[in-house]
């Protein structure tokens, strides 16, 4: 028995000896690295909706073509007598799709804007040959445009352009007089181009400031009969707008 025992003890004593210089012989265990995380890539592609506001700028031009025959009625022959660039409110909404490749966003936007803008002056010598009543009025504008652009992610910068439809009601005529002669209430189509910056603060909204110029051109209406022939006024429109947007994207 006294020997089992010894022989016993013996074997475990080895045991513990050889396993403790097992684990001394090991390699200390390697620490494992977190995976990397999960990058999430805006995209600027699909459908959005949003709305805008802003300051509109109506650069109007008023001018006496004179009659059929040369002769001039209430301002100089084709002088430029009233030239108002008056400011006022608009502010709507606007709905486009983008497409993406790589860092590059183009696509189309169509928007509408309801402008407050309605300027009215009297003008006198020299500017015309007698005092006259003049009144000039933007009530609605609207675009569809293409945007070609490059994106600093999360930032798109941008420029556009295409059709521009807007809104005005010219009048003028002697101050002496109870109505207006010369009258224009017209829908007028031109071009616009321009640029912006637009900022992706969320996954599905985004901010947008943009600058646009539209040229609605000129063009010519008639008003009462002088001795010979029916005179004429000639009105031009070009409006500035500035305005930011914020947008919902799917």
């Amino acid at each position: 028995m006294g020997i089992f025992r010894r022989y016993l003890l013996t074997t475990v004593s080895v045991a513990a000896f050889s396993a403790s210089a097992l684990a001394a012989d090991l390699p200390a265990r390697m620490p494992v690295k977190a995976p990397a995380p999960v990058v999430v890539v805006s995209s600027w592609a699909g459908f959005y909706i949003g709305v805008h506001a802003g300051v509109a700028w109506n650069h109007a031009a008023f001018a006496d073509v004179g009659d059929d025959i040369g002769g001039v009625n209430r301002a100089p022959l084709g002088v430029e007598f009233w030239k108002p660039r008056k400011a006022g409110f608009a502010g709507g909404g606007q709905v486009g799709y983008n497409f993406q490749s790589g860092s590059v966003v183009y696509g189309l936007e169509a928007d509408f804007s309801g402008v407050s803008n309605k300027a009215s002056a009297i003008i006198g010598p020299p500017a015309t040959f007698a005092p006259v009543n003049a009144t000039t009025q933007l009530t609605w504008m609207a675009t569809v445009r293409g945007r070609l652009g490059v994106t600093l992610s999360p930032t798109l910068l941008y420029i556009t352009g295409g059709l521009a439809i807007a809104h005005f009601k010219d009048s003028w005529g002697l101050a002496s007089l109870p109505a207006p002669e010369y009258t224009s209430n017209k829908t007028r189509a031109g071009w616009t181009v321009g640029g912006g910056v637009e900022h992706m603060f969320a996954r599905n909204w985004t901010a947008k400031i943009e600058a646009l110029y539209a040229d609605f051109g000129d063009w010519t209406v008639g008003g009462p009969s002088g001795n010979v022939g029916l005179y004429r006024s000639r009105f031009e429109h070009q409006v500035v707008t500035v305005r930011g947007g914020l947008n919902y994207k799917w």
